[in-house]
């Protein structure tokens, strides 16, 4: 996935906003695998957040288990400010 697209991020938070729920939980497969470096960039960290909130409980599992597993990739995204827009909703998802 290329993320010079921001009208297709565009439409994907739309459709998570207000799509019907297997719409959400096709979004969310889809983008596994992605989550962490989809989370550091700046339009496409909209996308995941937008799967956070509206994704279902197994969906925000699926993403909260990528972003806080082990691997290189995910060691950035746990440190930088700037990501802390994906990491602060996982803390609500908890309690």
């Amino acid at each position: 996935m290329s993320y010079d697209f921001f009208p297709l991020f565009f439409i994907l938070q739309h459709v998570l906003e207000r799509g019907k729920p297997q719409e959400r939980t096709q979004i969310v497969k889809n983008l596994s695998g992605q989550v962490v470096k989809m989370s550091q960039h700046k339009f496409a960290s909209n996308v995941i957040e937008k799967c956070l909130e509206y994704g279902d409980p197994d969906a925000r599992e699926l993403l909260i288990v990528e972003v806080i597993g082990q691997n290189d990739g995910n060691d950035n995204l746990l440190v930088s400010t700037v990501r802390s827009v994906i990491i602060m909703p996982l803390f609500t998802y908890f309690y």
